[in-house]
């Protein structure tokens, strides 16, 4: 069948690559874009509308108390967008893809679509010791896989372009590195201060956002037609 033809082509294996034009793995990048549109748009139905106020004053007071609601919202949504940035960035150096990569990139995913439900027990139960923790290891938990994908990937340059930028594997060891650092701390603190973890993994994804909108990890990695995008 064609469709069999296709997929035969498109997946190979690093020695069925050697001296074969490269695959752009679109169709993966593609389904990630479609679950982190869906898992992102997901977390604004956790936020209840408030029921039938009898005037201005009531519905303020009404929404002045779901603050902690909007705050979650806006926390995983930057999640969310931190961890689609850097699948994006990983998959700006990959020029082709085997089954491996498929199945790192498919359980990826799914930690990732996790987070709208680890948001919704906070915002449920509020900052309690085993929501923050389960909310935390849902995000280490996505960040592994991701650093997981470009470990094997990048290893040997087994699927990732020999143009692309060389600065790319050192800048993620050392964002990689410091967040199992931080997030580590953040797990322990949370049995202490749910709340005060809440505020590190605040903070880590504030930096990393400030990191890269500072142009410090900048998407400059080089496609395999050799042009950058």
């Amino acid at each position: 069948m064609a469709g069999e033809a296709d997929l035969g082509r498109s997946v190979s294996s690093p020695s069925q690559s050697v001296g074969l034009p490269p695959v752009p793995p679109v169709r993966l990048a593609a389904l990630a874009d479609g679950v982190f549109a869906i898992a992102m748009t997901l977390l604004v139905f956790e936020i209840s509308v408030p029921v039938l106020a009898a005037d201005n004053a009531e519905l303020t007071d009404l929404l002045v108390e779901m603050r902690p609601d909007f705050l979650m919202y806006v926390l995983s949504f930057l999640v969310l967008g931190v961890y689609w940035l850097i699948h994006h960035t990983i998959f700006n150096a990959i020029e082709r893809y085997d089954t491996t990569l498929i199945w790192l990139n498919i359980v990826f995913l799914m930690f990732a679509a996790f987070i709208p439900f680890s948001t919704a027990l906070i915002v449920e139960h509020g900052a309690m010791a085993v929501t923050v923790v389960f909310y935390g290891v849902n995000m280490l938990a996505v960040f592994l896989m991701g650093w997981a994908m470009w470990t094997y990937a990048s290893s040997d340059h087994r699927l990732v372009a020999r143009s692309a930028n060389p600065d790319l594997g050192r800048r993620v060891r050392t964002i990689g590195l410091v967040y199992l650092a931080v997030s580590a701390v953040a797990l322990a603190l949370a049995f202490v201060s749910p709340l005060a973890s809440m505020i590190v993994y605040a903070v880590i994804v504030l930096g990393v956002i400030g990191f890269t909108a500072s142009g410090r990890w900048r998407i400059d990695t080089v496609s395999p037609s050799g042009r950058q995008r």
